[in-house]
């Protein structure tokens, strides 16, 4: 059987499996460049995977240079294996391979990046205000940037909200997360009033037609892209006259940053951020230890002190 054939057996498995339109994307361009490769190495039938050839792949990919001439990342490195790992494992379960030749393969390790954008306080307020509530389009802006900050969920998390994911009485919206796995994050008992007063006056000025049910609508009265809701981050942000690099992300950086300094438990940010890992998580620990760093290098007496040695 030809390896394309089945490339596209386990996409649209994949799609049955309710996998998101993001991951199966994903799933599409990391098998597309795992055939270049079989390709280049004459491997068109299934008998052709061999254990060899995996180790071969990852070795191409550690040496493969992007457009820019520059070396794969680790984390893209890291991905494009997963991927295949995630196609050898389809192959073994569906009996097609009589074992997987991607368990040998150990994922490179991705670097845990610090957040580089966290906004102070004041910040968050100016961004806040950047969105003019006095009309429809303002107020449906300003309820995303509340989410987003309030929630610290992803800007796809906020695209699929649904009006029956929210429970205004006991305060949470039900999320539904990469790898369509579901959450419950808490909402503030100031930000469900501004909700449901979207809910009530402003989001039926969206509606065009049928209503589809999600929370944010964009102006033809459809579910609102990420994309968009991005577009709507920035345009704030610069409305707000921020230099910094603001992106969605950058509300769900913000707000965990927050949370923790005012004494979050960590265990409970990993739940409400959606984490698998503590280790992610632990990721804004680092962040808060800087700027304890920071202060204490301006106020501890210590800093000050001379350590010249006495005549």
């Amino acid at each position: 059987m030809k390896i394309k054939d089945l490339i596209l057996a386990y996409l649209k498995h994949l799609k049955a499996l309710g996998r998101s339109y993001y991951t199966i994307r994903g799933a599409k361009y990391g098998l597309r460049q795992f055939a270049r490769f079989l390709e280049s190495e004459q491997a068109q039938d299934i008998e052709d995977l061999t254990d060899e050839l995996l180790p071969e792949y990852q070795q191409e990919l550690a040496f493969s240079l992007t457009a820019k001439g520059k070396s794969l990342s680790l984390r893209t490195q890291a991905q494009l294996l997963g991927v295949v790992k995630g196609f050898t494992r389809f192959l073994k379960d569906k009996d097609y391979v009589i074992h997987d030749p991607g368990e040998a393969i150990k994922l490179p390790r991705k670097p845990k990046r610090l957040p580089k954008v966290i906004l102070s306080p004041k910040e968050v307020k100016r961004l806040l205000n950047a969105a003019d509530m006095h009309t429809n389009r303002g107020y449906r802006n300003r309820i995303i940037l509340e989410i987003l900050y309030d929630t610290a969920i992803r800007r796809a998390e906020v695209s699929n909200i649904k009006l029956t994911d929210l429970d205004f009485d006991a305060g949470y919206i039900h999320i539904r997360g990469k790898g369509d796995k579901d959450r419950v994050v808490p909402l503030s008992k100031r930000v469900c009033g501004l909700v449901r007063n979207y809910i009530l006056m402003v989001r039926p000025a969206f509606l065009q037609g049928k209503d589809p049910g999600h929370l944010i609508l964009n102006r033809w009265g459809q579910q609102m892209d990420p994309n968009a809701i991005w577009a709507v981050v920035k345009r704030c942000a610069y409305l707000a006259g921020i230099k910094k690099n603001v992106s969605t992300h950058t509300f769900r950086h913000t707000c965990a940053t927050h949370m923790l300094k005012n004494g979050a438990p960590v265990r409970h940010l990993q739940e409400m951020l959606g984490h698998e890992s503590l280790e992610s998580t632990q990721i804004y620990t680092h962040v808060t230890i800087n700027d304890l760093k920071e202060i204490h290098a301006k106020y501890h007496p210590g800093e000050t002190m001379d350590d010249k040695p006495r005549k």
